[in-house]
């Protein structure tokens, strides 16, 4: 048990649970932070991400202590713009959705902190501060990030994930003798740290298992994913396929679409990162020339298949200019005139 004693080993739990929020705030691949600068894009992600939302739980100040004059104009004024420039990072892009986002974004701060402070936590305190305003933070950003994803069982997945790291830092706690809960006025530093870490865990699988049981039991309680909207051709989407060998089996991959499901179904093109470069029927689609929506060296399979509406994921974005061109070539898509002045001004991020 010796990877579990002392504070040094806390630390790396807790340096793996901020890793995890980060990858559901950031929603970055976990490649991005394995890279030589990994570690330090990573320390950068998680200030900035830590100023954000202690810059939105600012307005408890305005309730617990007394703020000055600047203080006050200070977060009246800042608090609400990051709350902004953060919930417009989510779709749909609505000036309404962008508005009440930033609105919960506030609310679960703000109340995170507000919350706390009433439980007894030093709120007052720099790091405490950090750590309830970044849980709250990662709490209604992983709302918003699940609920628009279709889906029960890896919401599961997730959550029993969440519950093995609170599992882990209450088995430091037990090796080291450290109480899980005391009354936060009273607590020792490290039975403080340990609530500050278990709690919001707990928080945060109750939200995906919260999310999991309405979907399945009460699907019409919940806003539908953004597989509602119906795929156009000539875009790039997530969808469930399955095998060619196999029909009972299939996994998650990109798809170029050809026709839209208006009526239930779909043709597509499948994308596969394997190497195809043998084969004649597969067109190589290079990552430096399909970025904004791939994020690796791939091969389009030109042979048109159907697929059934509800297997789509989430929308990735346009085939490039040159794809599409290539494909009126094929007879697969109707010839269009590429548009590079809506490429430059809407970039289209991945969507994993």
């Amino acid at each position: 048990m010796d990877l579990l004693t002392g504070t040094t080993a806390l630390a790396m739990i807790t340096a793996l649970i901020v890793g995890v929020l980060l990858w559901v705030i950031a929603r970055d691949p976990v490649r991005a932070f394995l890279r030589p600068i990994g570690p330090v894009v990573a320390v950068l992600a998680v200030v900035l991400y830590g100023v954000a939302a202690l810059l939105m739980a600012a307005p408890v100040d305005l309730l617990i202590g007394e703020p000055s004059a600047a203080d006050v104009w200070v977060t009246l004024l800042g608090a609400p713009a990051v709350a902004l420039l953060m919930g417009s990072r989510f779709r749909p892009r609505r000036t309404s959705a962008t508005l009440t986002r930033a609105l919960l974004l506030l609310a679960g701060c703000s109340g995170a902190r507000y919350l706390a402070h009433l439980a007894g936590f030093p709120v007052d305190g720099f790091w405490t501060a950090a750590a309830i305003s970044f849980a709250g933070l990662a709490l209604v950003v992983t709302a918003f990030e699940f609920l628009r994803r279709p889906g029960v069982t890896h919401l599961v997945v997730r959550a029993f994930v969440v519950l093995s790291l609170a599992g882990l830092v209450a088995a430091w706690a037990q090796t080291n003798r450290v109480p899980l809960y005391a009354n936060p006025r009273t607590a020792s530093p490290e039975t403080l740290w340990v609530m500050l870490l278990v709690e919001p865990l707990g928080a945060l699988a109750a939200i995906l298992l919260l999310i999991a049981a309405l979907r399945h039991f009460a699907p019409g309680t919940l806003p539908r994913a953004d597989s509602a909207r119906t795929p156009a051709a000539g875009e790039i989407w997530n969808a469930f396929v399955t095998y060619e060998d196999d029909s009972s089996e299939g996994k998650d991959r990109p798809v170029l679409v050809l026709s839209g499901g208006h009526s239930g179904q779909a043709t597509i093109l499948r994308i596969t990162s394997q190497d195809k470069t043998r084969f004649p029927d597969y067109l190589p689609l290079p990552h430096s020339r399909c970025r904004p929506v791939l994020t690796k060296d791939s091969w389009l399979n030109l042979k048109p298949v159907p697929l059934a509406a509800d297997a789509f994921r989430s929308y990735r974005g346009r085939s490039p200019a040159w794809l599409t061109t290539e494909l009126a070539k094929h007879d697969l898509l109707p010839p269009t005139t590429p548009s590079r002045l809506r490429s430059w001004l809407f970039p289209t991020r991945v969507r994993s």
